[in-house]
Parts: structure tokens; sequence; C-alpha cells
């Protein structure tokens, strides 16, 4: 784990791993374990150790069209609500009954592949920001080096100046993802550490700030359910329209 936060980090020796022996089996066994999908559920818990309680979370996904996450706390019911799609980007507070809702095009013209790599993120796949789940065609922009201890560090290759951040993947020889990191010189580093108890999924989440703070939170998604359905909308008519910046304060009150 070392090595691969080390790599991702200087993104400088990887470029050397591009001919890695083996290289090409990796990428096929990565390619061929993701199962094809339309649409999925995922239930499970959040635990966060900057949250007092450990809310239950439902996310719903379509393939490159919907994403849906539902926030749920005890005795209280749904919290809150995000939605998006390729028009709108809509998050709901339910306690303090304002929501904030905002059109999805520019964000989109700045990311367009934003959909589908946060739907890669939840279903622990390598993306290739901007061309989308890693896949024959643009694993040529991949490089690839062993760790050490038998398991592959996957670094997309970017133009320099492209992003601002470097990006990388722990693999394991079977084609699972095992850590996904991203990191911003001098800013700090987001990490995700995948496991795979029964048939559920947890997601271990590590953000280290460049000042020395860290926060972590865990997703623990006891059910991965192919197919799954659709949230029913929020009704909003007794609710608040709001700014992004007052929204973000209706949570932290």
């Amino acid at each position: 784990m070392k090595r691969f936060l080390l790599a991702v980090f200087t993104a400088v020796v990887l470029p050397l791993y591009a001919h890695a022996q083996g290289f090409d089996a990796v990428i096929d066994n990565i390619v061929e374990s993701y199962t094809p999908w339309q649409s999925v559920e995922f239930s499970g818990r959040l635990k966060c150790d900057r949250l007092p309680l450990s809310p239950s979370v439902k996310m719903y996904m379509v393939r490159d069209s919907l994403l849906q996450i539902s926030v749920r706390a005890p005795l209280l019911g749904e919290v809150g609500r995000l939605n998006v799609t390729r028009d709108e980007v809509l998050v709901v507070n339910k306690m303090r009954r304002v929501y904030c809702s905002e059109p999805a095009e520019s964000l989109f013209e700045l990311w367009p592949s934003m959909l589908s790599d946060l739907q890669s993120v939840f279903l622990a796949r390598v993306a290739v920001l901007g061309s989308g789940e890693l896949d024959a065609e643009n694993s040529a922009v991949v490089d690839a080096g062993d760790d050490g201890e038998g398991n592959w560090i996957i670094v997309p290759q970017t133009d320099p100046g492209t992003l601002p951040f470097n990006y990388g993947y722990l693999v394991s020889p079977a084609g699972r993802t095992l850590a996904m990191m991203g990191a911003v010189t001098g800013k700090g580093s987001l990490t995700i550490e995948y496991s795979y108890p029964g048939r559920g999924e947890q997601l271990d989440i590590t953000l280290d700030r460049s000042n020395g703070k860290k926060t972590e939170a865990t997703l623990e998604f006891t059910s991965v359910k192919w197919g799954g359905t659709e949230m029913s909308p929020v009704r909003l008519g007794n609710y608040s329209k709001v700014g992004l910046k007052e929204f973000i304060g209706s949570i932290s009150k």
C-alpha cells in the first residue's frame, strides 16, 4: 500500500512500467471481471468520525444517466437526498426543509464523464477520467506496475497540466480494485480502500489535508443488487429553495 501511495503522489516512475510483463493479461482480467449493468441498488450504512450517528444509506444508479443517494437517520426517517441527472443536480435537507437545485449543464461541460466516473467509484471500477471505465481501448493510456506484493498499480497518464491532480488504483491479480487515490501536490489526498465482505462492498475513505487535518468515513454496503428500483421523487412543495452556500450552511447547523 505504501508503494502505491507514493507512486500516485509522484506519477514519475510509473511510465517505466507500461510494458511490464503480464500487463496485457492483467488489463484483460480487470475488464473481463466487470459485470455488464444497466441499473444497480446499494443498501448500507455510513460511519464517520465527524458524525454522532451512523445513518443508513441507500443508493440507486442508472448507467450514465442517474445517481440517487438517500440518507436516513434512526427514528427520523429520510433526512437527506442527492439526485444527479444529466439535466439537474438536486440536494435536499429534509431536517431544515430546504433544497438546492442547479442545472447540470455547466458541470458536464467541465467534466463530461462526471456521472459515469462517480458510478465507477461506487462500483469499485478503474476509470480513466475523461474516457470512462477501463476497457480495451482506453487501456492504451494506462501504465501498470507490480506493487511487490502481487497486486498491480494502475495509473492513467494524462498530458501535463490536463488535470490538477495525480490519481491511480491498486488492483488485485483477480481484477478487483483494492484502493483508489487522488493527490494534489501541496493540498492533500483522498484515498478509498475497498473490501468485499459477503455479498457487499465496503469503502474506507480517508481525506488527508496538507494542514494535517484528517477525515475518515466508511460506507458499509451490505447489499449490492443489480437492477433495483428508482426512488420516488421528493415532494418539494413545502420546502424552500436556497443557493448552494446557504444549503451547505444548513447542513452544518
